[in-house]
């Protein structure tokens, strides 16, 4: 325990060296008492450092005026010019930027801070601006995920040197405070400008180079950018050693840098030693007698071998580096690794919930666009100032000309016109409700109806992985019902399809109806919905009941027609043995996607549908 906090510290200390160098520190840990003291103390160093303000907080929702910087709308006002207001990346330029709730960062978000991360600098274009400012920032990022959340962005993983995990760090186990505690292992302020200067001169034979690639390559870490962070991080640490004179880097310096930036990214554990034993073991089988001879000679000369044994420093640093790995890798690593990796993944596959919707007065706000307040649009007052400001100088000029001005206090007026006024924007991401509609008539059942069921089945598994609302719609005789009102509960789901009789005639001109009903109440309540229809085409029962197959299927043409208008996403499978000209029209009039699926079992058909439906 006490070993894993020091290192903990000695990360503080190398990313407060340099913030922009090492990327940043990835801190796997719930907000509590150890994480804070560990925040403490890195904020203790950067103070050391003279670093303004060590640590700047982001809100994961910021927007990008606020990241990335836009116009200053104060200063432009009082000067009667354009003024650049700089965002929370330049401001964070040489300063370490804390980033909580990681895990729920937008991908714009993120690649913005990978971009400042590589390039050390942003290009400001916004409100007419152009600039180029400087970020050289490294990121603090807070992992407090639970299993039911996305990982953390692979590009805040890969451009962070260090991975720290302080879930297993008890705080009654960590060293008393009350007595110096922490400050102890402080940097002295007097030594940073030598510590920085020794580093430019600390250098890394081709041999070390290659030692730190076969490391990453055994610990299954296919990424350069780990190689450079422990290159990086075993200069810092000879450097920061009083007792290391010289300008070489130890293999006890490479050795600890590997500690700390390439054991916890492992993904495997390193088999080195099957390899180089193979060939031995091959030729220890050969001959059961003559090894018996060599052992017997070996006991006999056991004390002189072990009086010339070499010294564990005269051997290859590739193995005294990776024996060092194993000694220092945790037993129970790869296990967290795995579960948390496996949990995860669970939930990263599961599709959204349903479309996104621009517009109205709710969801997550996304900019602005040119138009007139009014009709459910409310005026972004800052986006419209935004717009009128560089106009300024060309409006006064204008009424100047038109000899206005001395009727007018030109100078607090702010001249907007109907061409800069801006709404706000909102995405709203709605739900969607999948609604099959099953053909349970005679002759459905005698074809295809045990294949639909169980295409049906596995599409509620489906729906229910990427967590919609499913609905159930089975015609039969004379009757179109709803057997399955919308729900989330796939075992409800289940027990409605295995309770589904075949056989009576097919009354497909009620079921449509029956089914864009559901749809039209589903998209007043703001839902997106999805209709699957399963069936032969075969209509022989008409609207009001009565049999006949020519007025049937003219209930249905017309029922379509009525239909058609409502922009809702269907499907049509034709589940007859051979596909009918019936089926096609209708999903034509519908504009539904035809799907005829004569010989396909179960599986086919619910695979064909998802591949539909994602298309």
């Amino acid at each position: 325990m006490l070993e894993a906090w020091l290192r903990a510290l000695q990360i503080a200390q190398l990313l407060a060296l340099d913030p922009h160098g090492f990327g940043g520190v990835l801190v796997r840990a719930r907000a509590g008492p150890v994480r804070d003291r560990w925040l403490g103390f890195l904020q203790k160093t950067a103070q050391a450092l003279d670093l303004e303000i060590p640590l700047k907080r982001m809100p994961h929702t910021i927007r990008d005026e606020n990241l990335l910087g836009g116009l200053d709308l104060e200063l432009t006002l009082q000067q009667g010019r354009p003024i650049l207001r700089q965002g929370l990346l330049a401001r964070c330029d040489r300063q370490l930027l804390v980033l909580p709730m990681a895990e729920r960062l937008e991908k714009g978000i993120v690649a913005r801070l990978a971009s400042a991360l590589d390039q050390g600098m942003i290009r400001v274009e916004r409100d007419g601006q152009s600039a180029l400012l400087n970020s050289r920032l490294g990121i603090v990022v807070l992992d407090e995920g639970t299993e039911d959340d996305d990982p953390i962005n692979s590009k805040l993983l890969d451009r962070t040197a260090f991975h720290l995990d302080l879930e297993g760090l008890s705080w009654s186990r960590l060293p008393d405070e009350s007595a110096g505690g922490d400050d102890d292992f402080l940097l002295d302020p007097s030594r940073i400008q030598e510590i920085r200067k020794r580093v430019s001169k600390m250098t890394l034979d081709d041999k070390q180079v290659e030692v730190l690639v076969t490391c990453a390559a055994q610990l299954g870490i296919d990424s350069l950018r780990a190689v450079l962070f422990t290159m990086r991080t075993a200069q810092y640490l000879a450097a920061c050693d009083l007792d290391h004179q010289d300008d070489q880097i130890h293999p006890d310096h490479l050795q600890q840098a590997i500690t700390l930036v390439l054991i916890p990214r492992a993904t495997q554990l390193p088999n080195y030693q099957d390899e180089q034993n193979t060939d031995q073991s091959e030729d220890q089988n050969k001959d059961d007698d003559s090894k018996h001879d060599e052992a017997d000679e070996q006991d006999q000369s056991e004390l002189p071998e072990l009086e010339n044994a070499p010294a564990p420093e005269d051997r290859p640093l590739e193995d005294q580096v990776l024996e060092a790995i194993q000694a220092n890798i945790p037993l129970d690593l790869l296990a967290r690794l795995s579960q948390i990796a496996l949990s995860r993944q669970k939930n990263s596959g599961a599709g959204k919930a349903g479309a996104n919707q621009l517009g109205g007065n709710r969801g997550r706000p996304i900019g602005a666009m040119p138009g007139m307040p009014g009709a459910g649009n409310n005026l972004s007052l800052m986006d419209t100032l935004r717009a009128a400001v560089p106009w300024q100088k060309i409006r006064r000029a204008e009424l100047m000309q038109k000899k206005q001005s001395d009727r007018l206090n030109l100078t607090p007026h702010v001249f907007i016109r109907k061409e800069d006024l801006r709404v706000r924007r909102y995405r709203q991401q709605t739900q969607t409700l999948t609604t099959f509609v099953v053909d349970a008539s005679g002759s459905a059942a005698l074809n295809r109806l045990a294949e639909a069921k169980g295409a049906v089945e596995l599409l509620l598994a489906e729906c229910y992985v990427r967590r919609d609302q499913v609905a159930l719609i089975a015609f039969r005789g004379s009757t179109a019902e709803l057997l399955l009102s919308p729900t989330r509960s796939l075992v409800r789901a289940k027990r409605s399809l295995s309770a589904l009789p075949g056989g009576g005639g097919t009354p497909l001109a009620l079921a449509i109806d029956c089914a864009f009903d559901l749809a039209k109440s589903t998209l007043k309540k703001g839902m997106t919905p999805t209709l699957v229809f399963l069936t032969d085409g075969r209509a022989n029962i008409a609207r009001d009941g009565s049999p006949g197959r020519a007025q049937a299927i003219l209930d249905a043409e017309h029922a379509a027609r009525l239909a058609s208008p409502i922009r809702v996403r269907s499907l049509w499978i034709d589940t007859s043995p051979q596909a009918r000209e019936e089926g096609r029209n209708i999903a034509g009039i519908l504009g539904s996607y035809y799907l005829p699926l004569p010989y396909a079992g179960a599986q086919e058909l619910s695979q064909a549908v998802i591949r539909a439906i994602k298309n």
